[in-house]
């Protein structure tokens, strides 16, 4: 087994033409953030798993349960998927991590797919808070500057977009602006704000601004753990 995709109580006829909505733990965590907080408040239900071959060996309970590496959670009433990823995929899976997901994602027929990610603040020089950039397939039209030509885009939220514009999937990249030394719960709100805008929704966001602090903070140490315990070897580990 390479990559897996595992569905539970539902099937792929019963995705087809699904919106797909994914980001990461990069920039200010904010992909993370914002996918994570979309499936609690919309009270999306858990469909499956992405199965690895070197799969992190860390779970922990969230508020819905029991929490895996990479998970999928649907919500019917407004046919939206969302890939949350509780940790990054490693290096030397994640181009076909990436590629696994988006043919499966073209083989139900997804009708279009939403990335999040942030974009470094200091590289802010007007006043909108973020810029966005699309495949040649979307039909999606913004009212913000697009991303400035000279920057990139590294990582998953990259290999995800570039096998997008290969396979024809309409794809849309929000870049709210983000603080690159800590989590920014506040940028995950403005992109989940957009995605309000776009798909009609009307997911409360005041908890991302109000306690941005205690958000932050809890995630900080969150990742911090893991991050500690995935580096450690043999006996060093905390066995739970």
């Amino acid at each position: 087994m390479s990559i897996k995709i595992v569905l539970k109580g539902i099937n792929e006829n019963e995705l087809k033409g699904v919106r797909f909505i994914t980001g990461f733990r990069t920039l200010g965590e904010v992909g993370y953030i914002a996918t994570r907080y979309l499936a609690l408040k919309l009270g999306m239900k858990r469909v499956g798993f992405v199965l690895t071959k070197y799969l992190r060996d860390v779970t922990f309970i969230d508020e819905y349960g029991l929490a895996t590496p990479f998970e999928l959670f649907y919500d019917k009433n407004n046919n939206i998927l969302v890939l949350l990823s509780h940790l990054l995929p490693l290096q030397k899976e994640m181009n076909i991590f990436t590629e696994k997901i988006i043919k499966w994602l073209k083989k139900i027929e997804v009708s279009e797919m939403l990335l999040i990610g942030g974009l470094d603040k200091r590289y802010k020089n007007d006043n909108s808070n973020l810029r966005w950039l699309k495949t040649s397939t979307s039909k999606i039209n913004l009212p913000y500057p697009l991303m400035e030509k000279q920057l990139l885009i590294i990582g998953p939220l990259a290999l995800f977009t570039i096998y997008a514009e290969i396979e024809d999937i309409p794809t849309t990249v929000l870049l709210p602006y983000a603080d690159r030394e800590r989590i920014d719960p506040a940028a995950a709100a403005v992109a989940l704000e957009e995605i309000n805008k776009l798909y009609s929704l009307t997911v409360d966001v005041s908890e991302l601004y109000e306690d941005a602090r205690k958000i932050e903070e809890e995630l900080q140490r969150q990742l911090e753990l893991v991050q500690k315990e995935l580096t450690k070897e043999g006996s060093n580990r905390v066995y739970m």
